[in-house]
């Protein structure tokens, strides 16, 4: 009896620990059943929900086509892919509509990607990660801005092809800035005096901005002058005050039917059931 109490506890212990681990990963989605979406736009930029999860496709223009489908299957059966052509662009976000903890907080993002052969694009280019950032933390327009991760400016050539790469961002991992406009803050712009725009570290970021700043959420894409480009994103994860959250993409599959022997089977089983409840009855 002592070992099958200890057994039962020591299996409650585990699923605790399971449960503690993965409190923070959420399955996403797509709208549509399996092969699942492929959002597009023919001109300007156009996004759209995804369900109520806080993702939107978003900056959808020249065609490019975005979407949770099983394009390219990654842990589990989808993942987040891109078909850019020469002049489009497209990006997947994060945006809830409220603050997710302070700037000052982050200490890392994490990211899978997936670069096809058949793009155009320089062999540098990959689907980006950004952090995007409001510098006073009231939740205003005018002064918020991306911080982005590329590869190449943290010390990588070409960007592996037809295989899933994962990049961890962290304090020591060089960012660059699109724009904060209330600080006049220009795309690429230098803040550690390095005379170099892409070289200040998300550790100097952190230091560089005031105590103020809130972060308002993520987002990955490919585009905007690259040339085309085919790939994919998924596992988007962030550490916020040290809670972790990650963002599976998947395409729901259709409620599984038994087959015709089970339903027999199961039909059978009932019959059973009930004739022991007559038998005991008389």
């Amino acid at each position: 009896m002592t070992s099958s109490i200890q057994y039962t506890k020591t299996l409650a212990a585990v699923a605790v620990a399971l449960l503690t681990t993965t409190a923070h990963a959420t399955e996403i989605y797509a709208n549509n059943p399996a092969p699942g979406d492929a959002f597009t736009n023919a001109v300007g930029d156009a996004g759209q929900a995804i369900g109520s999860t806080g993702w939107y496709y978003n900056n959808v223009r020249n065609s490019t086509v975005v979407g949770i489908n099983t394009d390219n299957p990654h842990s589990g059966n989808g993942s987040v892919s891109f078909a850019a052509p020469a002049n489009g662009k497209a990006d997947v976000e994060y945006l809830p509509g409220r603050s997710l903890g302070a700037f000052s907080a982050l200490s890392s993002m994490s990211y899978d990607w997936f670069r096809d052969s058949d793009s155009g694009a320089g062999e540098k280019l990959h689907p980006s990660l950004r952090v995007l950032v409001d510098r006073d933390g009231l939740l205003s327009t005018n002064d918020r801005g991306y911080l982005i991760f590329e590869r190449t400016y943290n010390g990588n050539m070409a960007a592996p092809v037809n295989e899933w790469v994962t990049d961890t961002i962290g304090a020591g991992t060089f960012l660059w800035n699109s724009r904060f406009f209330a600080n006049t803050l220009e795309p690429g712009t230098n803040i550690n005096g390095t005379g170099y725009a892409y070289d200040a570290t998300l550790a100097e970021w952190q230091a560089y901005m005031p105590s103020s700043a809130i972060i308002l959420g993520f987002s990955s894409g490919v585009g905007s002058g690259w040339g085309s480009f085919t790939g994919a994103v998924d596992n988007i994860s962030w550490t916020i005050d040290s809670v972790t959250t990650t963002s599976n993409f998947e395409v729901a599959r259709a409620a599984e039917v038994p087959e015709p022997g089970s339903i027999a089977l199961l039909g059978l089983g009932l019959a059973g059931l009930a004739l022991r409840r007559r038998k005991t009855k008389a």
